[in-house]
């Protein structure tokens, strides 16, 4: 009898032991799920919401500064450069000028803006942009490289271009 008991009393730790790691894989398991379940995925998307403002208002105000030339200038360029982010919210996206763009307080009214295309629409965006009238505007942004602007000043008018890849990064702002 007394064989018995101590064997007995040899599994007691070793089940002792194997109920608190069952207890610690339970707690992390849910812990994960409440966390990958809501809270982090709620963060995720109040950021890409934010940042897909912050990524448009620094579009229209890098365009907006680089179309107002000097008055003094009558021929040249200028090229600026616009930093971008590559994703958001793990996704590429896309950044155009529609020159008639009608907002929800007014759908009668139209006016040029610079409009960010994302896969998700929940991350689509439109900022209405200032340009002289005098300005034409082309091009696109693509996320996935860098971006700049080249406004060039002729006598026959202004260009305004929305520039993509890698011959951005070796460009200087200058004037003719």
């Amino acid at each position: 009898m007394a064989s018995l008991r101590a064997d007995q009393r040899a599994v007691v730790p070793v089940v002792s032991k194997a109920l608190e790691a069952a207890v610690v894989v339970l707690f992390v398991g849910l812990l994960t799920t409440v966390l990958f379940g809501g809270v982090v995925p709620d963060h995720r998307d109040a950021v890409a919401d934010e940042l897909a403002d912050r990524t448009l208002s620094t579009a229209v105000e890098r365009t907006e500064t680089a179309a107002r030339l000097p008055d003094s200038v009558t021929r040249g360029h200028r090229t600026v450069i616009v930093d971008l982010p590559r994703s958001i919210r793990g996704h590429s996206y896309r950044i155009r000028y529609v020159s008639n763009t009608s907002f929800d307080s007014d759908s009668n009214t139209t006016t040029p803006a610079l409009v960010l295309d994302h896969p998700q629409d929940a991350y689509d965006r439109q900022l209405p942009v200032s340009l002289p009238d005098s300005v034409s505007v082309s091009g696109t942004w693509d996320s996935g490289s860098d971006a700049a602007v080249r406004v060039t000043a002729e006598d026959n008018g202004t260009a305004l271009e929305l520039l993509n890849g890698p011959d951005t990064s070796r460009v200087e702002d200058g004037n003719e």
